[in-house]
């Protein structure tokens, strides 16, 4: 499931209690969030406002609920979240999102957990298909002795350059699909993994080349590093 998470921390000093202000900017540029532009994955927007949405008074509470609907979402925690009583910690989502079983559970400091069932549906998984070739399975041998056998390397002189680019396209097509015909592969889509950055795609490269070291020469030192590799590869991606 693709969705964005927003989690919001608001200080409690009130020189920096300013949730709704808005930065400078010209009047011509596009606004940067507005109600007409829906994204098209689930939102909601969690974490300590540091507003008493519990106060039907407080200025703050009023503008963020004008605000959430302005953006038609909506704020589903109505218990006290802190030790004074009042209601800091929120959970907002769009209206056509579903969240159940929002409770608050048990003080961990002076400040409540806030425990809710998200319901989104999971997408059907998209498979793409391509067309492609074993380039791998290609014999250079055989084929620079086919090219050298065709037409390519014969007499060209009188052969116009339109002619000659026709000439070289269809005969290098007949030799890849003599030696290395096209296939079709169905690849699966995978989700979207945005922890895997480049750093953890270097860890899963040497744990591979590890692995295929070990399975080259079956030494029980390589065997070693391997394993120590792909230890480390699992507690990073945790």
């Amino acid at each position: 499931m693709q969705s964005t998470h927003i989690t919001i921390h608001q200080p409690a000093d009130p020189l920096t209690h300013r949730p709704f202000h808005q930065p400078t900017r010209s009047p011509s540029s596009p606004p940067a969030h507005s109600p007409t532009h829906r994204p098209i994955c689930p939102v909601f927007v969690c974490g300590d406002f540091n507003i008493h949405v519990d106060l039907s008074d407080d200025k703050h509470a009023a503008q963020l609920l004008q605000l959430l609907q302005t953006f038609d979402m909506v704020q589903h925690v109505t218990e006290p979240t802190h030790v004074t009583g009042h209601t800091l910690h929120l959970v907002i989502a769009r209206q056509d999102t579903t969240i159940d079983h929002v409770h608050v559970d048990t003080l961990i400091s002076d400040h409540s957990l806030v425990v809710f069932t998200l319901h989104a549906k999971k997408p059907a998984p998209s498979v793409q298909c391509v067309t492609s070739r074993a380039w791998r399975r290609l014999s250079m041998e055989d084929f620079a002795s086919d090219l050298a056998a065709s037409k390519l390397c014969t007499d060209l002189s009188n052969v116009t350059v339109d002619e000659m680019v026709q000439l070289y396209r269809t005969v290098t097509t007949e030799l890849l699909d003599k030696h290395c015909p096209a296939v079709n592969v169905c690849r699966r889509a995978r989700p979207m993994t945005p922890w895997c950055d480049a750093e953890r795609r270097s860890e899963r490269r040497r744990v591979r080349a590890a692995e295929r070291r070990y399975r080259r020469t079956r030494c029980d030192v390589d065997k070693r590093a391997w394993h120590k590799w792909r230890q480390l590869c699992v507690l990073y991606k945790r």
